[in-house]
């Protein structure tokens, strides 16, 4: 068995040196590069620049199929945000019996969350995923509902999960775009670029005189400048997909193919396309714009918010005249407020269209007019408080004249004395 397991991580690391061919521009100049549209054949793809969201090419990206193992990235930054990476986990009947790609989990094995998800996103493991799952909510069922609130949360109009590994399953989908805006949101979580972006990993295996070995199947790792990641998925229904990211520069760039015959030629168009054609440009500082929001019940009428990012977007040199922005606060907003809290958006238009949003968030907290008996109580106060002032001038008046009458009068004794 022992001899087995070795003969299988010495067949898989083969499989991949060989199946990898590095794509660099020649000398690492990326003019050599080709920069005409690129030319897919998923089913539906779609390149976005990270900073803004801003669609670059896209074809069907919003039609609905199933995702395969890319579900994995929204289990994956639930787990991220849920944090605690370093709680210990015992793995259940349910987890170690999940099917198809796995670790080879046991139950009663113990495992930390951090373990798990590297051999959630690095090997697809389907037992790894659905422990997390357990771990995070307490059972799958529960897990599910977390995922698809997370989904409208940030707004994925075409997304409807149905367990947290991406195994064939009816009403389980997701969209290109919509796995791209995802992805979007979990690259702001260094630990999950960090983990997407790792090319091996040894965890622990009970029993074993040896460790785990983790291998990245994302072969945009190996292949591409400046990858990032960030998951592969297959399944008979849902075919070869594949969501990865890259960087040069400043600009990170995510893109995205379902369902594709030759998915890393795809991506590899596509970033190329993104990386010759555009360049990460700053329209606006955050700290330079500000807009006036009105607040009901509050102790403040109003409250300054303040873009929660910088306006950046990936632009065409043609592009960089024909930018513009508006804020669209929030209507009938209420104390309390939070500092920090979002009130809006702030969106960037290109030509006229737009291309990107950022939060609106107060600038600072605005706490909400105390009940109306204990406002009654401070006007009573106040009113009491003003009489008493009155009282004392008007009784301190009243004495001064008093006084100065009392002289007078003395005075007219002596002088006629």
């Amino acid at each position: 068995m022992q001899h087995r397991s070795h003969l299988m991580y010495f067949l898989l690391i083969v499989f991949f040196l060989i199946s990898v061919s590095p794509v660099y521009a020649e000398n690492g100049d990326a003019s050599n590069l080709p920069v005409s549209k690129p030319q897919t054949l998923g089913k539906a793809a779609v390149l976005i620049d990270a900073s803004s969201g801003r669609v670059l090419y896209e074809a069907n990206a919003h039609q609905q199929l199933p995702p395969a193992s890319v579900t994995k990235i929204m289990t994956g930054l639930l787990v991220v945000e849920k944090g605690n990476l370093n709680q210990k986990v015992t793995v259940s009947q349910t987890a170690a019996d999940t099917p198809e790609c796995s670790i080879w989990l046991e139950a009663g094995e113990k495992l930390t969350r951090e373990q798990l998800l590297y051999a959630c996103m690095l090997n697809s493991a389907n037992d790894a995923a659905m422990e997390l799952a357990e771990s995070i909510a307490g059972s799958e069922q529960a897990f599910v509902k977390l995922m698809n609130r997370r989904a409208r949360q940030l707004g994925l109009k075409d997304t409807h999960f149905c367990n947290p590994h991406g195994l064939e399953a009816s009403g389980h989908y997701t969209s290109a775009y919509d796995l791209a805006m995802l992805s979007r949101e979990a690259l702001h979580y260094p630990m999950f670029r960090k983990v997407v972006s790792t090319q091996t990993m040894n965890i622990p295996w009970a029993g074993h005189e040896y460790n785990r070995l983790l291998i990245n199947q994302n072969r945009l790792l190996y292949r591409y400048d400046g990858a990032i990641g960030i998951k592969t998925g297959y399944t008979k229904q849902a075919g070869n997909c594949v969501v990865g990211a890259a960087q040069r520069g400043d600009m990170v760039l995510i893109a995205v193919s379902l369902n594709s015959p030759s998915v890393y030629q795809d991506l590899e168009q596509m970033l190329d396309y993104g990386f010759n054609n555009y360049s990460q440009k700053t329209i606006k500082k955050a700290e330079q714009l500000a807009v006036t929001v009105p607040v009901e019940n509050g102790t403040a009428e109003s409250v300054q918010a303040r873009p929660q990012t910088d306006l950046v977007a990936a632009l065409t040199e043609k592009e960089q005249s024909q930018v513009s922005y508006k804020f669209y606060p929030q209507e009938n907003v209420s104390a309390p407020i939070k500092k920090g809290q979002i009130l809006g958006t702030c969106r960037m238009y290109v030509a006229g269209h737009e291309a990107g949003r950022v939060n609106l968030v107060a600038s600072s907290p605005v706490d909400p007019q105390p009940p109306l008996w204990n406002r009654f109580k401070s006007a009573s106060i106040k009113v009491i408080i003003f009489i008493f002032k009155t009282f004392l001038v008007l009784f301190g008046c009243a004495y001064l004249i008093r006084f100065i009458n009392l002289r007078r009068q003395r005075r007219r004794r002596v002088y006629r004395a």
